[in-house]
């Protein structure tokens, strides 16, 4: 028999892990909404709060019914490129709309590195801390930040709280997601080098598995099939989505005939140029490059990098927008299986010649 607490003492959340539930199947028994949960796990629940002497929060079961005006945001690493133009995006839009922001940083990849990728524990322990948090701040909604293109599965959402995710695909049909449109940004790729006269087009793309990968890629395909181009995947080098990831898809491609390359970052753009000046060949003039993701060295390498920006503010600034109308009871768009894809730009710079 579980032991009493001192009266008070006893939270919600502990009546949550007694019963081995999650905190928003308690609050559905609490609530009444006993059709959400089978009643032998509503009988042990009971049961739990009685033997513990847990007495509901009634006042804290009203305020779940007052607005906060608070978004929170939760983000799974702050230090990745990607993450802060997003928040900036978000931010504008909630400072217009009035609502403040509270922000919860996981740091996956600080804590653990690439390990949460292929760790559902790791991730599953992270995320059930910070929902839990969003609950007790009383957040009116909440929107997740991925650090990567990726699928992820969000639980322990607090109950009726609207949410949304950027930078991937939710596994959830319920919650929308907010992405960059990658397949367009592949096609926008091979179509300026195809109007520059480039025909024998060759790319270093990132891991073959990954989805900014394989979106990217089939944009690009299309794009050929849509001008009469054979796709030849041995022109195709997937490589880590850094510096050495260029410089390695460089010399995998040594022995091909090729006048352009589609780089699937600005990093991997950057190994190329350490290629070329080291084998004496002149960047932008002996070979064509464009990049992608506007990174800062894009700017910084000589020549300059043609790349594809990324709309991260938009995409931030689209998710918030979507949570606060829900929010505030506006007709919006369903969340069942809402996709929104935003396209890039292409930013034109000196890495590009035109050829006949």
């Amino acid at each position: 028999m579980p032991k009493k607490k001192s009266e008070g003492s006893i939270t919600i959340k502990d009546i949550a892990a007694l019963s081995g539930v999650s905190i928003s199947t308690v609050s559905n028994v609490l609530n009444g909404r006993t059709n959400k949960v089978s009643k032998q796990v509503a009988d042990k629940i009971m049961t739990v709060m009685k033997e513990t002497g847990y007495k509901p929060n009634t006042l804290a079961k009203n305020l779940r019914a007052i607005s906060t005006k608070t978004i929170g945001v939760i983000v799974e690493d702050l230090v990745i490129f990607t993450t802060s133009p997003i928040v900036e995006g978000l931010m504008h839009r909630t400072e217009e709309a009035g609502y403040d922001v509270v922000i919860e940083n996981m740091r996956l990849f600080g804590r653990w590195s690439d390990k949460w990728m292929h760790d559902d524990a790791l991730f599953r322990s992270a995320l059930a801390n910070v929902m839990n948090k969003m609950e007790s701040m009383n957040v009116d909604g909440i929107v997740y930040i991925a650090g990567y293109e990726h699928e992820v599965v969000l639980t322990n959402v607090p109950e009726d709280v609207p949410i949304a995710v950027v930078y991937a695909s939710s596994m959830d049909p319920k919650i929308p997601c907010f992405e960059l449109d990658d397949e367009q940004g592949g096609y926008m790729s091979y179509k300026y080098l195809h109007s520059m006269g480039h025909s024998k087009i060759a790319i270093i793309s990132g891991e073959a598995s990954n989805l900014h990968t394989v979106n990217r890629l089939r944009g690009i395909q299309r794009a050929m099939f849509e001008d009469g181009v054979l796709f030849d995947p041995s022109y195709v080098v997937p490589q880590s989505w850094n510096k050495a990831g260029g410089y390695n898809g460089m010399q995998q491609l040594a022995c091909k005939d090729f006048t352009a390359v589609i780089c699937f970052s600005d990093l991997i753009a950057s190994g190329v140029y350490e290629y070329l000046l080291e084998h004496d060949m002149k960047p932008g003039e002996d070979l064509s490059i464009i990049g992608y993701d506007n990174h800062e060295v894009s700017k910084l390498l000589s020549p300059t990098l043609t790349t594809i920006a990324l709309s991260l503010e938009k995409i931030g600034e689209a998710a918030v927008s979507w949570v606060i109308q829900k929010c505030e009871g506006e007709d919006v768009d369903s969340a069942d299986n809402l996709e929104v894809r935003i396209p890039g730009e292409l930013i034109e710079r000196n890495s590009v010649i035109k050829i006949n």
